[in-house]
């Protein structure tokens, strides 16, 4: 019984110890990637859109007017008279239920999300106007076309190629949740996700980071 006891307790060490390596070999690299930036081919054009990245501290989201957007895509979405400024963003379905912010964060939500590949959503906000907080991109068509495409790739379409809605899911009455295509994980979380969509226009911003503010320094 000793020896099983002895046994149980070295692996376990190695279980805890193995973990707290990653975790802070993760925070390492999340914090010196974060500072490297990426090298994106200079576009230029006469008239510029202009585009917006926010963050909740939590979860970051990228904004456009909705003339901006296609028509067929918004046509999809469940539009608010008045609501002039979509919001979308990406990420784990139990974070972003469960955790609009960081004072609702579970263990159990951050272990599945962070270790487990995961569930994932799209978040979709109508805003009345601009934040002053929110970061300004400016981007040519070609860009635009480029990131309105990783957006909308990254909606989960059914049979007949319309987008999904989770019924009743929102927070309140100006939000709402649609299904979503890939798989949430500590490698590849929300912010990333808006990192990625930079990086497909050709915006400037970091080479990797998991966490909002390695990502919106650069904006």
């Amino acid at each position: 019984m000793k020896l099983i006891l002895w046994k149980l307790s070295k692996y376990l060490l190695i279980f805890v110890i193995v973990f707290v390596v990653f975790v802070l070999g993760y925070l390492f690299f999340a914090w010196l990637l974060s500072y490297f930036t990426t090298h994106p081919k200079k576009v230029s054009c006469a008239n510029k859109k202009t585009v917006y990245a926010s963050s909740n501290g939590v979860h970051m989201d990228l904004i456009m007017h909705r003339d901006l957007i296609d028509a067929d895509f918004l046509a999809q979405l469940n539009n608010i008279e008045g609501r002039e400024y979509i919001a979308i963003g990406w990420g784990d379905k139990g974070f972003y239920l469960y955790t609009p912010s960081w004072a609702e964060l579970k263990v159990s939500t951050a272990l599945i999300a962070g270790f487990l590949p995961s569930e994932t959503i799209m978040h979709v906000t109508h805003y009345q106007s601009v934040d002053a907080k929110w970061k300004t991109i400016e981007l040519c068509d070609s860009q635009l076309k480029e990131m309105k495409k990783f957006i909308a790739d990254s909606f989960k379409k059914d049979a007949v190629n319309r987008i999904q809605i989770l019924e009743g899911a929102g927070f309140s009455e100006n939000d709402f949740f649609y299904q979503a295509h890939g798989n949430y994980t500590c490698l590849y979380t929300c912010n990333i996700w808006v990192n990625q969509a930079l990086k497909k226009a050709q915006v400037r911003t970091a080479l990797w980071s998991p966490f909002d503010k390695g990502i919106m320094r650069h904006l």
